[in-house]
């Protein structure tokens, strides 16, 4: 049984197939133009990055109480801030983002009062979480040549050796914009 991922190309060999037999199977079900396929799937992904935001802060950075379940959701992520670059805890767990990918369906059907819209909605998650671990694996282990990847780069890694309370966007600043957390002093000379 696989209990760790060590490479992005491992979610994505799980979920791009997963993301694929949604779309279809929401089409089959719920037959839509395009135009609505793409955009469910657009305010999925742009839902990722708030859903992103709010682990990397309240859960994530949850170490203050001490009950098991809270020790639990943070203490992978406080490994990862112990060892920054090691493989194995760069990368969310199989399990993990899968069981809480299966809320985040529900929540979206919950939502929408639709299982198949949920399901392109779902879809958009599953891109949006396929980018955010590029992006966090990338920072960690790549020397990113484009502009805009080293940014993420700098972005991120002032989170992990600067501000640890701060900096919580991976896949972008927005949500650190909108509540107050972009970094206190940041600079990026490319």
């Amino acid at each position: 049984m696989i209990r760790r991922f060590s490479h992005p190309w491992m979610p994505m060999a799980l979920y791009l197939p997963m993301g694929l037999l949604m779309v279809v199977w929401s089409l089959h079900s719920s037959p839509r133009p395009w135009f609505d396929v793409l955009l469910w799937i657009g305010v999925g992904v742009l839902s990722w990055t708030l859903i992103e935001y709010f682990l990397h802060r309240f859960l994530f950075h949850w170490t203050e109480v001490k009950e098991p379940w809270r020790t639990m959701a943070s203490g992978l992520h406080m490994a990862h801030h112990k060892s920054a670059n090691t493989e194995d805890l760069i990368l969310a767990p199989p399990g993990v983002s899968l069981v809480f990918g299966g809320f985040v369906y529900l929540l979206f059907a919950l939502m929408t009062w639709s299982f198949a819209t949920a399901a392109l909605m779902e879809t958009g998650v599953f891109l949006g979480y396929l980018a955010y671990e590029w992006i966090h694996y990338g920072a960690h282990r790549f020397s990113m040549s484009s502009r805009v990847g080293r940014y993420m780069k700098h972005y991120h890694l002032h989170h992990h050796f600067k501000e640890p309370r701060r900096v919580y966007g991976v896949t972008s600043p927005f949500w650190d914009w909108v509540f107050g957390t972009l970094p206190n002093r940041f600079s990026f000379k490319s």
